[in-house]
């Protein structure tokens, strides 16, 4: 891994890296960049989660929320086992913006947990509701991509990292909801527990 992740950081990777880093180039491009990398951050749990629940999705709901936090944690964990610096404090003249700076970020570049996180809800819808679901969510997730390539945060590979990270763990998610009992069973009382709860607070 730390062979791939240095190898990726030069090359192709950069040349890469500095035609799609143009943050402040373009005002439009930088508010289209800045809501996707916003919408790929902690709010992308309301955006999916709620409108499933509220349609009476609650296996769904489920089953996404478990695939979000398995993402986050085990981006989490190869982000600090790769220790892979960002491309905005290794390379000069890197085009950022205020607010979406090296500075603001607390973690390491590999892989981008944005990326992951987005890439694993289009996985999840695409495979749970198909294309009409999933075509969107899918271009949502490559724009997300871009949005933190754009600011200058992150190296392509991250992205294609992030990516691969979210879609694995997607299916992985997926395949077991549907051939596990155990994980039914557990499911199952979860979701059917919640409404209790509700009317004992009400």
């Amino acid at each position: 891994m730390h062979a791939f992740v240095t190898f990726a950081s030069g090359g192709l990777d950069e040349t890469i890296f500095r035609a799609l880093n143009l943050a402040g180039t373009d005002p439009v491009l930088d508010r289209i960049f800045v809501f996707f990398t916003i919408l790929t951050g902690v709010y992308v749990i309301l955006l999916v989660a709620v409108p499933l629940w509220l349609k009476g999705l609650r296996e769904a709901t489920f089953d996404v929320l478990l695939v979000l936090g398995i993402t986050i944690l085990a981006t989490e964990a190869i982000k600090y086992l790769v220790g892979r610096a960002r491309p905005c404090d290794t390379l000069s003249n890197v085009r950022t913006l205020a607010g979406y700076q090296c500075s603001a970020e607390f973690d390491p570049a590999f892989p981008s947990g944005h990326a992951s996180r987005a890439f694993a809800v289009a996985a999840f819808l695409t495979v749970r509701f198909r294309w009409k679901v999933g075509i969107p969510a899918g271009v949502a997730a490559v724009l997300a991509g871009l949005s933190r390539v754009y600011l200058g945060l992150h190296w392509p590979s991250d992205i294609l990292g992030g990516a691969i990270v979210g879609i694995g763990l997607a299916l992985l998610v997926e395949y077991v909801s549907r051939r596990s009992d155990v994980y039914q069973r557990i499911r199952r009382r979860i979701v059917e527990a919640i409404p209790h709860l509700r009317r004992r607070t009400a």
